[in-house]
């Protein structure tokens, strides 16, 4: 990526997720260099959260990302129950100027439901075929 680099917001909306699942969501270029990122440093509004529901606890055994794709481990957690896990990830992607689209696809374990928020827009369902979004919503 070059200094002509633009981010974008994406919020993930993670649901019906079980102990010990893996959530995995891909990002897909669609003509223009695009990459996963912790956001633009100098404004210092950058970073990646997660939230969980308030009371829910949610055990994450590893967090990865990539310029491709974010994975999320869950763990067995004593006494942990079979009730469904949801979170919300806040992260970024980073193009260059001039990207119109880019592709998101979720290659998660089964009965995982993914949704993503691109900046301000109406959230979309992400699943195995490949999801298109605009970069300007």
């Amino acid at each position: 990526m070059s200094d002509d680099n633009v981010y974008q917001q994406v919020q993930l909306q993670v649901s019906n997720a079980a102990q010990g699942q893996r959530i995995v969501v891909q990002l897909l270029a669609q003509g223009a260099p695009v990459a996963w990122s912790t956001g633009p440093v100098f404004e210092g509004v950058g970073g990646i959260s997660m939230n969980v529901p308030s009371g829910s606890a949610f055990p994450v055994s590893s967090f990865s990302i990539s310029p491709s794709a974010v994975t999320v481990d869950t763990s067995f957690s004593r006494g942990g129950g079979a009730e469904a896990l949801s979170f919300n990830l806040t992260l970024y992607l980073v193009a260059q100027a001039g990207i119109q689209t880019f592709g998101l696809r979720s290659v998660s374990d089964p009965g995982i439901y993914v949704v993503a928020g691109i900046g301000n827009s109406q959230p979309q369902a992400v699943n195995q075929t490949v999801t298109l979004f605009s970069w300007h919503p």
